[in-house]
């Protein structure tokens, strides 16, 4: 039984991992972001493009979502549930903050960006491809949800990346898990300055039960979302990640579904 729940694991990464490329992934990229080895990516991937869930392109050898995998989900989508709500929230939120506002979850090594509002501003968070995968040390939210993961998970899951890929202030992972204890505390997390230069944001915790498998966020630039704003700001994006809370625990689970 477990050896089977590890596959359905593996198989989800790997999914999860092609769908934050909609320009497709190759095999390579797929065993690095998913952190499997090549062999069992290989083998998944051939599995589910055999079922017609991704599709490869024969000169490039990248793989993306198929049309197929759409069309299943297409047919479950109902815009009254979980994920219809989410984004009419988003929508509120962008609306009352001024800002691009979005929904991420974790995919280890990184974070991903699973919905997002553009902000009603020229110059604001830019409209980039959903979903997509980015630094979980350098964000909001990839702060966010780390610091509600369990110390121990966050240093075997995360801790080889953190190596790798480490903050631009250069802190330690010490330093670092130790910030966390302070984004509990205070219910929510921000970059500044952090993921690029002149860029700001800002997430709380989206918790059902006593999981966190969501962090809602805004973000935009320095000069709009200034230190001094984020205090207040951070209230608004609270009150987002709750009512989305609410609405997922009334639905029965942590799964929001998309089309």
């Amino acid at each position: 039984m477990s050896s089977d729940v590890g596959l359905v694991n593996k198989t989800v990464w790997v999914l999860r991992t092609v769908a934050a490329h909609p320009q497709g992934v190759g095999l390579s990229g797929v065993a690095r972001e998913s952190g499997l080895p090549k062999a069992t990516c290989h083998r998944i991937l051939t599995i589910l493009e055999r079922e017609n869930l991704l599709a490869v392109d024969p000169e490039t050898h990248r793989y993306r979502v198929s049309l197929g995998l759409l069309f299943l989900v297409g047919g479950l989508l109902d815009q009254e549930a979980a994920y219809g709500h989410a984004q009419e929230i988003l929508r509120e939120l962008s609306e009352e903050t001024q800002e691009t506002a979005g929904l991420d979850q974790l995919a280890p090594p990184s974070v991903m960006v699973v919905a997002q509002v553009q902000g009603p501003h020229l110059i604001s968070h830019a409209m980039k491809p959903v979903p997509r995968t980015l630094p979980v040390w350098t964000t909001s939210t990839g702060k966010t949800l780390l610091a509600w993961q369990d110390e121990k998970v966050v240093r075997e899951r995360f801790g080889e990346d953190f190596a790798e890929h480490p903050p631009h202030d250069h802190v330690d992972l010490e330093a670092f898990c130790a910030h966390l204890a302070s984004v509990r505390e205070q219910g929510y997390g921000y970059a500044f300055n952090e993921l690029e230069p002149g860029a700001a944001a800002i997430a709380a915790p989206v918790r059902v039960g006593d999981e966190v498998p969501y962090a809602i966020w805004i973000g935009g630039p320095s000069f709009r979302i200034t230190r001094e704003r984020i205090p207040r700001l951070a209230e608004r994006v609270i009150a987002a990640a709750d009512r989305l809370a609410k609405i997922l625990e009334f639905s029965g689970g942590d799964s929001l579904r998309r089309g």
